[in-house]
């Protein structure tokens, strides 16, 4: 049996330390990028995700508010730009359906990178950037970012606690909430959809039940800066927060 001195094996790993530095340092440039933006859709806006499946060659297009629908789709042959998928699959619902069959292009050597949807007669084009790499007027205002409470009174006089918590920085990113205290003891997470002249807009999702909060799934908070606070106002408006709710920064 052959062995190898110790000296013959830190001179093996000399020589390759080098090359296993630089291949962490400069990752596969082929690596699929996450892709981020949002049109508008009733003159609101609604987010857009290209997002690459782990351990696949197929992307998932995701649609925000109204829409709530994904697209599933298979790059073609061609790997330079713009790189063209075929869709391959819908989740359901109208708007998605339309694209089936249908083509995706998507053209990252145009500034901005562009989106285009095409099935038939029917196009649609969407701005997009990398995720993180939004400029600051497509992206969450982070004087935003934190937890923001107030006091909004029920129906039958009663004081509620309320609070927002908005996190997240590009179209389609998730993690944000509307909680109500006791009474109501409900919570709904919220999707950041884009920004517009009147403020960020969050799709209001499904959340842990309770009948108020059960009639703000599929409403949206538009929040705006206000002073050291927040404005939040729910559109289409349902009485609460009308014309808006100033909330404060949370303490802790």
């Amino acid at each position: 049996m052959s062995t190898h001195p110790v000296s013959s094996r830190w001179g093996l790993l000399a020589l390759f330390a080098p090359l296993l530095a630089q291949a962490q340092a400069h990752p596969d440039a082929a690596t699929p990028t996450p892709w981020a933006g949002a049109d508008i859709v009733d003159a609101r806006p609604s987010s857009v995700r290209l997002q690459p499946q782990p351990g696949s060659d197929t992307v998932q297009i995701a649609f925000g508010q109204p829409r709530h629908c994904r697209l599933e789709a298979r790059p073609t042959d061609s790997e330079a730009a713009p790189l063209r998928y075929d869709v391959t699959g819908s989740s359901g619902g109208r708007y998605c359906n339309q694209w089936v069959p249908g083509r995706i292009t998507l053209d990252t050597a145009a500034s901005p990178v562009r989106l285009l949807l095409r099935s038939g007669a029917r196009e649609v084009t969407v701005p997009l950037w990398s995720v993180g790499q939004g400029l600051a007027t497509d992206t969450l205002n982070p004087t935003l970012a934190g937890r923001w409470i107030t006091t909004v009174q029920a129906s039958d006089g009663a004081d509620v606690d309320m609070a927002v918590q908005l996190v997240g920085r590009d179209p389609g990113d998730t993690g944000s909430s509307l909680v109500y205290a006791s009474p109501r003891n409900c919570r709904l997470p919220l999707r950041f959809e884009g920004n517009a002249a009147d403020g960020a807009w969050f799709a209001v999702l499904p959340g842990n039940g309770g009948a108020i909060c059960d009639r703000l799934v599929g409403r949206w908070l538009v929040v705006q800066a206000r002073g050291e606070g927040i404005a939040v106002r729910i559109d289409p408006a349902n009485g609460e927060c009308a014309p808006g709710c100033l909330l404060a920064r949370a303490k802790h």
